[in-house]
């Protein structure tokens, strides 16, 4: 359906109210038999008109072939021809390809070849987009180096979350030869975390400082290009370092969605003229891989149990028991919770012993004041006692002395 697509908007007719450039047929190299068209460098002109959506679509990773002007006698003449019906060729597979493109062999015959024709074009398309051949070999030598960073942090993270999840030592020998243990895995694990993303920061904000390289080197003036270019190379950093104060899971998928963007960004820029043409597809390639890279990442810090299959206990429950106390960020708001709830408790416990005591310190001196007062009045009943003695005394002595006159 593509393929109609596309064949359809080299052969229709131009909108008459957009002027179009005319080349002489000279200028016209000759078409490869591939079928793709190939026009030298001072035929991509920056000011072309805005093409139609479903046109952009089919160029969205390569710049779209430039009009080569109007065959107005060739146009006059198809319009005085007469359509004429083919009943013969409608059937349940027939579509409006024919219509639009013509028809070859296959389709007339209806071998089995016709069926494998549209995988095999799709596999040619596959095939040579990551061949990249039309990329010059510095810039693809040093893009494929810059993956090599994020492969191997992520193949170890896999390793390591393999490691983690294994009861050690195990029954095989072989097995125990390529493991370490789990304190040295979890440790590598955290170790990781912020030289994978301190790499993706900078490889996004270096993906936007181009844009900047590609304006500095230019020397005729355009406002929205300029703008594009200097929007899209402060875009990058403001997305990318953020990501650096989320949790490892949260800041792997951000920036994974941030070379997503960048890649947009520089697939429009290579439409428009604004880059090398073969900069979309170099770019597509290598966002393929850096994309696989992450989502390896993911997969090993996502919950892999025994043997490779899912399974409730994974790497976070293992870096909870080997790294000092740690909890998994989705249980953070629990432990708040709970702790919150034991700080409560405590402080009511303080507040009630607080409470005893000073109750206890009020029933120590009610009772010592009370044990004050019993000895003071003990104290003056024994005065009194010796009061009534001393006076039983004086009164014998005068009763003695009253006797003896």
């Amino acid at each position: 359906m593509l393929r109609g697509i596309r064949s359809a908007f080299h052969h229709a007719p131009a909108r008459a109210a957009v002027p179009r450039p005319r080349v002489s047929p000279r200028q016209i190299p000759s078409l490869p038999s591939s079928g793709s068209l190939r026009f030298p460098q001072p035929l991509l002109l920056p000011s072309l008109p805005p093409l139609p959506w479903a046109q952009r679509t089919e160029f969205s990773s390569k710049p779209p072939v430039p009009p080569v002007g109007i065959d107005k006698a060739h146009e006059k003449k198809i319009a005085q021809q007469k359509l004429e019906p083919h009943p013969e060729r409608v059937s349940s597979r027939s579509t409006v390809r024919p219509l639009i493109e013509p028809s070859g062999d296959a389709e007339t015959t209806g071998n089995d070849e016709d069926v494998l024709r549209g995988v095999k074009t799709d596999l040619k398309t596959v095939v040579d987009t990551f061949s990249l051949k039309t990329v010059p070999r510095e810039p693809l030598t040093l893009g494929l180096a810059g993956t090599l960073p994020y492969l191997a942090t992520s193949i170890a993270t896999v390793y390591l979350s393999w490691d983690l999840n294994k009861p050690l030592p195990t029954a095989s020998a072989a097995v125990n030869s390529v493991t370490v243990g789990h304190d040295t895995a979890a440790a590598w694990v955290h170790l990781l975390e912020p030289i994978q993303l301190g790499y993706g920061a900078v490889l996004i904000s270096f993906l936007g400082a181009i844009h900047w390289g590609l304006e500095f080197g230019e020397h005729a003036p355009n406002r929205q290009r300029t703008l594009f270019r200097y929007g899209t190379g402060v875009l990058a950093p403001a997305l990318a370092w953020p990501t650096l104060l989320l949790p490892v899971e949260w800041a792997l998928t951000s920036q994974f969605l941030a070379f997503v963007v960048m890649y947009f960004a520089d697939a429009r820029a290579t439409v428009r003229g604004w880059a090398p043409a073969w900069y979309g597809t170099y770019r597509f390639v290598l966002t393929f891989i850096v994309g696989s890279a992450l989502f390896i990442s993911l997969v090993g810090r996502a919950k892999i149990g025994e043997g490779g299959q899912l399974s409730s206990q994974g790497l976070k429950t293992k870096l909870t028991q080997t790294t000092m106390g740690a909890e998994p960020y989705s249980k953070w708001a629990a432990r708040e919770q709970k702790e919150k709830e034991e700080i409560r408790k405590q402080k009511e416990e303080e507040e009630k012993r607080r409470k005893e005591e000073e109750k206890k310190k009020e029933e120590e001196a009610e009772k010592k004041k009370s044990e004050e007062g019993q000895r003071e009045k003990a104290e003056r009943e024994k005065e009194a006692v010796k009061e009534g003695d001393k006076n039983a005394k004086e009164q014998s002595g005068d009763k003695d002395s009253k006797e003896q006159s």
